[in-house]
Order: structure tokens, then sequence, then C-alpha cells
């Protein structure tokens, strides 16, 4: 049987601090810039923060590990990355998604300057995506 990972609901930008402090101070804020936008677009989404990993989950549960359904936020150790569970699903007129996957697309984002340039592309992915979720079965 799976370890069950430790979550924290709604964490604070300090504990997300906190678990990303291994990593560059200039992904650490790429990461909390990251995150304020998708609260800022979505001010009512349900999130949590795994504690192994650091990567933030937004949406319903619908979807992967502890089913995830809208999307999620991940740092890694050059770039942060925003994943859409449903990517393939959403309209994207300036080709910012990748991956190959079934589903899922994310955003790749190496600085501050590229999520700014890349803002309001971002909202509109994330109020897309909301949308495809908002007929699922709430958390």
């Amino acid at each position: 049987m799976a370890r069950k990972h430790a979550t924290i609901e709604r964490p604070t930008e300090e504990q997300l601090l906190e678990l990303v402090q291994g990593k560059a101070a200039s992904i650490g804020r790429l990461y909390l810039e990251a995150h304020r936008l998708v609260l800022q677009t979505l001010p009512d989404v349900v999130y949590a923060v795994d504690c192994d990993d650091a990567v933030i989950s937004y949406g319903v549960r619908q979807y992967g590990y502890d089913g995830w359904g809208l999307g999620a936020l991940s740092p890694h150790t050059k770039w942060v990355n925003l994943y859409f569970m449903r990517g393939t699903d959403l309209d994207d007129p300036l080709g910012i998604l990748e991956g190959q996957g079934k589903r899922m697309r994310h955003v790749k984002l190496r600085s501050l300057e590229e999520l700014e340039k890349q803002r309001n592309a971002i909202g509109a992915l994330l109020r897309e995506a909301s949308r495809l979720n908002s007929g699922s079965s709430t958390a």
C-alpha cells in the first residue's frame, strides 16, 4: 500500500517558502508568484500542498494522487511547472502549453519575467480549466 503524503490545506506563503527552501531563491519567488496568480484568478479555488515535494494541487478531487482535478504547481531545480489536468481540452491560442500526455499539459516557467509576459494567457487557461471542472463533484 502506498504511503500517503502529508499535506497542508490552504498553506500560507511562509509555509510554502519553507517547503522550497532547498531550491534557488529565484525559484522560490517564481513559485510564490505563480501561486499568487492562481489565487488572484480563482480566489475560491480549493488547494493544498504536498509536504514531500511542495506540489500545490488546485481544484476538485477528480484525477491523480488524492484526486485533484484542475491543476498543480510544481517547483523544480531550474523552473516551475503549472499543470492542467485537462490541458488537451483547453484553448491555447499562444501555444504556451507543453507536454505529450493523453490529457495533461503544463506551462513551464523559468523566470518572473516569463511569468509576467504570459500572465494574461495563464489567467485565461486557469479560468477555462475552472469552467471545465465546475461540473465535477466538489471537494
